[in-house]
C-alpha cells in the first residue's frame, strides 16, 4: 500500500523537497532538477509537471493576450507613476524607462502563474515548504538586477510561487514554513554598465575629453554596434568627433527599499484572477530606479548633451537606466530615437512585443522592413568584420541555452525547451559516421544553469567541448559549422563563409511568414534542417569536400537571397550610414 504524500516542489531549493522518507516529489518543472545536484534527486521518487509551452497553439493564443494585457497594464502605470512622481509623461515615454522590464514580468508572472494552474489540475497535492514567509526583501535596484533575478533566482521564483499558492491555492494544499539562507537573493546596490577595467579607464578619459573639445553634437550614437574603425568613419562624415558617450556608465547609487513599504496603488480593470494578481504585485516587484530612485536618475539625466536633436542606439534601451531616462526626456521634447538591431537572421515571429518599433521613431533593421517605422541598412555589426580563414578541422555545433526560468514571451527554446535543444543536437551527433564524430566541438555558453556543456562533456566526453576563446575563433576552426538557432550567430557564420548549415527545433522557433519562401530554398539547398537524422545524412554526404557543396551555383544563389532578405553588408555602407544620419539632421 503506497502512502506516499504528494510534495510539491516549484525550484531547485533542495531545502524544498523534505526528508525523503514518506514523500513523492512533484517538481513544478525541469528547472527544479539543477543537472549539477543530480544525485540528490535522481534516486528520490519523481514526477514532473510537462512544460506547457510545448504547445505553441497555446503559447500563440498566451502571447497575444499578453501582449494587450501589457498595453492595459502600462497605461495604467503611466498614470500611477506620473502622479507619483508629480509629472505629466505620455505612455511612449514610460514605455521607454520600464518597459523592457515590464516586457519580461508580465510573462514571467504568467509563466509561473499557468505553471501552478496546470500542476494543481494534474495532481493533487499534500503540501509544499515555503521558506522564510515572514522575511521582506528588497526592491530590484536596476533592470539588470532584476532579469537576473527572474530568470535565475531560485529564491526570487520561489517566493513568487509561494505568493501565488498562498493567496489562490491555500485550500488544496498544505504549508510548511522553514527559515532558509538566503544566499541567492543578493542585491545589487549601484547602478554600473560596463567593466571597470584599466582599457576602459583609459578610453572613458580620452572619451570624456573629446565631449569637451566637441559638446554640441546633434547625433549621439551610443552603444551603435560599429567597431571602432567604422564609428570613427561615421562620426567624421557626419561633421562630429567620435564619440563612446561613457558619462551614461555614471555609478548611481540607488536607495535600498522594501517592497513592503511601497503604499502605491494601481487602478486597473481586471478581467481575471492573474491580472488582479499582478496589480497587487507589480509595483512591489518593480525596480528602485522607477520609483524611490528615479528622481536621482532624473536629476543626473537633465544635464548630459543639451544639443541632442537625433539619438542612436543599439542596446542601451534594454537596460541602461540612465539613458533610459535621459533618452525618454529627449523623446518628451521633440528628440528623434532611431533603435537599431544588433543582432538578426530571420525575423522570428514572437519578439518582446514589438518593443523597439513601439518606442522608436526609426527602427533600423538588418533585414527586410516588415513595418512603416522601419528601414533596411547594412549590418553595423558586420560592416569592416573579416571572412573566416575555411582551413579548420572541427565540425563546430553553436549552442543555444536559455535562462532557467521563463520569462519574455518570444520565439525559441524557453526555460525547460532547452533540454529539448539538447536532445535533438545529442541524435544528430550520435547519427554522423564515427571518423567525423571525432571531430565534433560543442561552444556551449560557459556556466550556463542548465549546464549543457557538463551534459555533452558528461555523455560525449570532455575533450568535445571547443576550447576557441570567441566566436571568430570558433569559426577559423571550423571545417563546418552547425547553428543551433536562426537568429545572429546564424547569420555570423553564413558571412564567415565557412559551410553552415542550420539545425533548429522548428516548432519552437516561429518564424514570421514574410520569410517563408526563402525558408524553403534554403531547406532545398541543404542548409536549414529540423530534422537531425536528415542533417546528420547530409554532414555524412559532404564531410570529405563540403566546399562541393557550399560553392555549387543553387547554394551561392540561396545565400545571396539570404543576404538580400536578411541583411546586406554593401561596400558602399558608409555612404549609406552616413547620408542616413544626414538626412535625419535636415529633419
Amino acid at each position: 500500500m503506497n502512502n506516499k504524500k504528494n510534495l510539491l516542489v516549484t525550484t531547485a531549493i533542495e531545502e524544498t523537497w523534505g526528508n525523503g522518507e514518506n514523500e513523492k516529489i512533484i517538481f513544478l518543472g525541469e528547472w527544479c532538477k539543477e543537472y549539477s545536484a543530480k544525485s540528490s534527486w535522481d534516486g528520490r521518487k519523481n514526477a514532473v509537471v510537462d512544460f506547457y509551452c510545448r504547445d505553441r497553439n497555446k503559447f500563440e493564443i498566451d502571447h497575444d493576450y499578453l501582449e494587450q494585457f501589457y498595453e492595459r497594464l502600462l497605461a495604467s502605470l503611466t498614470i500611477t507613476l506620473n502622479h507619483y512622481h508629480n509629472v505629466d509623461y505620455s505612455i511612449r515615454y514610460w514605455r521607454i524607462v520600464l518597459g523592457p522590464w515590464l516586457i519580461t514580468y508580465v510573462p514571467a508572472v504568467w509563466n509561473r502563474w499557468e505553471s501552478l494552474r496546470i500542476a494543481f489540475e494534474e495532481y493533487e497535492f499534500d503540501e509544499t515548504i515555503l521558506l522564510n514567509p515572514d522575511i521582506e526583501y528588497e526592491a530590484p535596484s536596476s533592470h539588470q538586477n532584476a532579469m537576473n533575478l527572474i530568470a535565475n533566482s531560485h529564491l526570487w521564483n520561489h517566493m513568487l510561487y509561494a505568493r501565488i499558492l498562498k493567496v489562490f491555492y491555500s485550500k488544496k494544499i498544505r504549508f510548511v514554513n522553514k527559515v532558509y539562507d538566503r544566499t541567492d537573493y543578493s542585491q545589487e546596490s549601484v547602478h554600473n554598465v560596463r567593466k571597470n577595467t584599466l582599457k576602459y579607464t583609459v578610453a572613458s578619459w580620452i572619451d570624456r575629453l573629446l565631449g569637451l573639445i566637441q559638446n554640441n553634437h546633434k547625433i549621439v550614437l551610443i552603444t551603435s554596434y560599429f567597431d571602432l574603425r567604422s564609428l570613427v568613419k561615421i562620426s567624421l562624415k557626419i561633421g562630429q568627433i567620435p564619440r563612446l558617450y561613457t558619462e551614461f556608465d555614471k555609478v548611481i547609487k540607488m536607495p535600498k527599499t522594501l517592497s513592503s513599504s511601497r503604499k502605491l496603488t494601481l487602478d486597473l480593470m481586471c478581467q481575471s484572477q492573474f491580472e488582479n494578481f499582478v496589480r497587487d504585485n507589480v509595483l512591489l516587484d518593480a525596480p528602485v530606479p522607477y520609483i524611490e530612485g528615479y528622481r536621482v536618475i532624473w536629476s543626473n539625466a537633465l544635464h548630459l548633451l543639451p544639443n541632442c536633436k537625433v539619438i542612436f542606439d543599439a542596446n542601451s534601451y534594454w537596460y541602461n537606466e540612465l539613458f533610459k531616462t535621459w533618452c525618454a526626456e529627449k523623446v518628451n521634447s521633440g528628440g528623434v530615437l532611431i533603435v537599431s538591431e544588433h543582432g538578426s537572421s530571420f525575423q522570428v515571429k514572437y519578439q518582446s512585443f514589438s518593443h523597439e518599433s513601439k518606442i522608436s521613431d526609426i527602427y533600423v533593421v538588418w533585414r527586410k522592413a516588415l513595418k512603416k517605422n522601419q528601414i533596411q541598412l547594412p549590418p553595423n555589426k558586420m560592416v569592416n568584420r573579416s571572412k573566416g580563414k575555411s582551413n579548420g578541422a572541427h565540425l563546430t555545433i553553436i549552442g543555444v541555452e536559455l535562462p532557467l526560468y521563463g520569462a519574455r514571451y518570444s520565439s525559441g527554446t524557453l526555460s525547460t525547451l532547452t533540454l529539448d535543444d539538447y536532445h535533438q543536437k545529442l541524435e544528430f551527433i550520435n547519427m554522423l559516421n564515427s571518423n567525423i564524430r571525432e571531430h565534433v566541438k560543442i561552444r556551449q555558453k560557459k556556466g550556463g544553469n542548465w549546464k549543457i556543456e557538463q551534459r555533452y562533456a558528461d555523455k560525449l566526453g570532455e575533450e568535445i567541448s571547443s576550447s576557441s576563446h570567441n566566436l571568430l575563433e570558433a569559426f577559423n576552426d571550423s571545417k563546418i559549422i552547425v547553428c543551433t538557432y536562426p537568429e545572429t550567430t546564424f547569420f555570423e557564420a553564413i558571412y564567415s563563409k565557412i559551410p553552415t548549415i542550420l539545425l533548429y527545433k522548428k516548432e519552437y522557433w516561429e518564424l514570421h511568414p514574410e520569410f517563408d519562401d526563402l525558408v524553403k530554398k534554403m531547406k532545398l539547398a541543404n542548409i536549414i534542417f529540423s530534422d537531425p537524422v536528415s542533417a546528420s545524412n547530409h554532414i555524412n554526404r559532404i564531410w570529405n569536400d563540403p566546399r562541393l557543396w557550399w560553392d555549387s551555383p543553387t547554394v551561392i544563389d540561396v545565400r545571396k537571397e539570404f543576404f538580400d532578405q536578411c541583411g546586406r553588408v554593401d561596400g558602399d555602407w558608409l555612404d549609406q550610414w552616413s547620408m542616413f544620419f544626414k538626412k535625419q539632421l535636415q529633419g
